[in-house]
């Protein structure tokens, strides 16, 4: 058996990752508005993009292809030992259920009837270890360079950097849960020189969420996706830790 570490791994037999049958991207482009039940052998691999170490991310781990990202509902703790960053994961997706929340592809399972969420956790390590393996096969991958005007739909999910943007969380500063305080905790807005913005979103649960936020011109690197803030829709980028905000020299 061979894993990402060998006191803790995800179930797998193989001592080479099997050959994918579908991409990322094209996963994506298969899911409906309200998801879509996988009952096909379908199987989907990529590099781990994230981690949970810091705490921002939450149960759930994002891996990427060169087509696509995709966020997993694992539904567990301590994910960045299971699955480190870098690392290659195969998805088996038969009895997985696939989503989109936030402009984000989600594999999980299917949602409660109840549930306002589109996809549910895998929650337990025997069902993520019938769909999920981590292979000692590792390469990290570099973030996609781009500007906010050149995001789109389709990066949601991907690991971005976006550089030359100074904080402005002032001019939002009544908005619900944008931070006026200068930390990272909650939602702080970001300009560049065009006027473009783009939210930095940042879980009260993170190590660095009481840090202060620079104010001198950066660069943002972290998994993109979509959301509102003060009453409107941006993209938004997750950073793993602090070290994804570079100050420019």
């Amino acid at each position: 058996m061979i894993g990402c570490n060998d006191y803790d791994i995800p179930q797998t037999e193989a001592l080479t990752p099997p050959s994918t049958n579908i991409s990322i991207g094209e996963l994506s482009r298969l899911v409906a508005s309200d998801g879509k039940q996988i009952s096909e052998e379908l199987i989907i691999g990529g590099y781990v993009t994230s981690s949970d170490d810091a705490g921002n991310f939450y149960r759930t781990f994002t891996i990427e292809d060169t087509s696509g990202g995709a966020e997993i509902m694992a539904g567990i703790y301590e994910l960045h030992n299971l699955y480190p960053m870098g690392h290659y994961v195969i998805v088996k997706l038969e009895g997985a259920f696939a989503a989109r929340h936030n402009g984000v592809l989600q594999i999980g399972l299917a949602p409660k009837s109840y549930s306002s969420y589109p996809t549910d956790y895998f929650s337990s390590r025997p069902a993520l270890d019938k769909h999920i393996f981590c292979y000692d096969v590792v390469k990290q991958l570099s973030p996609s360079q781009q500007s906010i005007s050149s995001l789109g739909e389709q990066m949601c999910g991907r690991l971005i950097t976006v550089e030359g943007v100074e904080l402005c969380s002032a001019l939002h500063a009544e908005g619900w849960q944008v931070n006026s305080e200068g930390t990272w905790s909650g939602y702080n807005f970001f300009r560049d020189a065009m006027g473009n913005e783009i939210v930095v979103h940042t879980s009260e649960y993170a190590d660095y969420a009481e840090q202060k936020v620079p104010t001198a011109q950066v660069a943002l690197t972290g998994v993109l996706h979509r959301g509102v803030a003060d009453g409107e829709e941006y993209y938004m980028i997750k950073m793993r830790d602090e070290s994804d905000c570079q100050i420019l020299h």
